[in-house]
């Protein structure tokens, strides 16, 4: 790997403020090229020189842009058993926040999952583990559906959701499920059209969670009638587990969505790279 010079790397940068826009274009393709050891001098130079602050957030976009892709590809190049949801979301999550600290959400999620489990006795049954675990969720801490600002895009980062207490149907269903494998509970995702929930399933208790809904329990009839009033009507497939890359996928089509509607072309075009990546045929709805 050639190391490029810091005193190269700013010359290029200067380079970026030349009225011709095919040097322009040339100067930002070497930079993308060189990558991330360019990142903190493009930095430096978007405060120091607003002048040309949104070419140089452009080239910071294809090199953060481009290093998520590859770490994707890494991600979901295995069987979706062994795709790992939390590193998922908090990469979605560095698409918009780049200098995200992800091990404090970490240590927060871990922390919460200990708080619960300090509250289950050694015999709980699975009644009991989902209502300890809800009543810590959505009443202690305080996890609600933003029913206010549903298409706020804040809803659908998960340090965002943590940070606020707040989010979507689908991102506060993966804040439980993240907390429910620290516990060992059988909890996955159940990606129905136009609502995202949480299905509990053991031998003896089976329990579908609204997350959105302060962790209402639902039985399977209650989904079949939220489906036929909605207007889907009910298939067994609705209620089916969602895979991994189906979840990541669910969540950025979401974001993909709020960034069309606020015309966002850079980050619709990532996205949709995402979602190519993540190769899912989602036909779930999103939310």
């Amino acid at each position: 790997m050639v190391v490029i010079p810091e005193s190269q790397i700013r010359a290029l940068i200067r380079l970026l403020a030349d009225e011709d826009e095919r040097i322009v274009q040339t100067i930002s393709d070497k930079l993308i090229d060189i990558g991330p050891s360019a990142v903190p001098l493009l930095q430096e130079a978007e405060i120091e020189q607003p002048e040309m602050a949104e070419r140089i957030a452009s080239v910071l976009e294809e090199i953060r842009g481009g290093k998520l892709e590859d770490e994707l590809l890494r991600l979901v190049a295995g069987p979706d058993d062994q795709v790992d949801l939390e590193q998922g979301g908090f990469l979605i999550a560095r698409y918009a926040y780049p200098s995200l600290d992800v091990p404090i959400y970490t240590r927060l999620l871990d922390e919460m999952a200990q708080e619960v489990q300090d509250r289950i006795g050694p015999r709980a049954s699975g009644e009991e583990t989902v209502k300890t675990l809800n009543r810590y969720l959505f009443t202690e801490q305080g996890f609600k559906g933003n029913t206010k600002n549903y298409y706020e895009v804040e809803n659908s980062y998960l340090n965002r959701v943590i940070d606020r207490r707040t989010g979507i149907p689908i991102s506060l269903s993966v804040i439980y499920l993240l907390i429910g494998k620290r516990l060992r509970l059988p909890v996955h995702g159940i990606g129905m059209p136009g609502h995202f929930l949480v299905k509990y399933e053991s031998d003896r208790y089976k329990i579908f969670v609204d997350c959105f809904n302060g962790g209402a329990l639902l039985t399977e009839k209650n989904c079949q009638r939220f489906l036929t009033e909605a207007g889907y009507g009910f298939d067994e497939k609705y209620l089916q587990q969602s895979p991994v890359r189906a979840i990541l996928s669910r969540m950025t089509k979401n974001l993909l969505a709020i960034y069309a509607k606020l015309d966002d072309p850079i980050r619709k075009s990532r996205l949709n790279r995402f979602i190519e990546i993540l190769g899912c045929d989602n036909r779930e709805g999103g939310l």
